[in-house]
């Protein structure tokens, strides 16, 4: 079986999955990219919480997604949960992108420059929303009158755009 991956451009930051990189194969199966939703909040110490939702419409069977998120010298993601529908997926999830793994699962590893999220589920012809939240450090820089956050938060890594 032979498969598509989305390619490996410049990732810029933040935002989907530099991937919601599931992986469509030429057996029929697609997805598509149906809503993105992300809030970003400054907190005191200038770290960024970020909260994405996405959500996909799978065509066939789909069994994981990841998102690589580019992190420059000097910024770091920590704090890193997955959920779907309010329910948190378990951390300890293989991040190899490759079908299979248990459900409802979830694990994050540093590539170097970007750090990578990969969580596990079963879907079907259907349409679901993943919730990914982290912390973003290094990013924002304050000033005596102004915090400047420069934050791009859809790149052009995506193989598919949003409508």
């Amino acid at each position: 079986m032979r498969r598509r991956r989305p390619g490996r451009a410049a990732l810029l930051l933040l935002v989907l999955l530099a991937a919601l990189g599931i992986t469509a194969a030429d057996d029929g199966r697609s997805y598509r990219l149906v809503d993105a939703d992300v809030t970003v909040a400054l907190a005191p110490d200038g770290s960024l919480d970020v909260t994405e939702q996405i959500s996909v419409s799978f065509v066939g069977a789909y069994t994981f997604g990841f998102r690589d998120i580019p992190v420059a010298d000097g910024q770091s993601i920590t704090g890193v949960a997955v959920s779907e529908r309010e329910k948190p997926y378990l951390p300890g999830a293989d991040t190899t992108l490759e079908p299979g793994g248990p459900p409802g699962t979830f694990g994050t590893t540093d590539l170097g420059g970007r750090q990578r999220i990969v969580w596990r589920f079963q879907a079907f012809d259907e349409t679901r929303t993943f919730t990914l939240q982290y912390r973003l450090t290094g990013l924002s820089i304050a000033y005596d009158d102004v915090v400047d956050v420069n934050l791009q938060v859809w790149g052009d890594e995506w193989q598919q755009g949003l409508d």
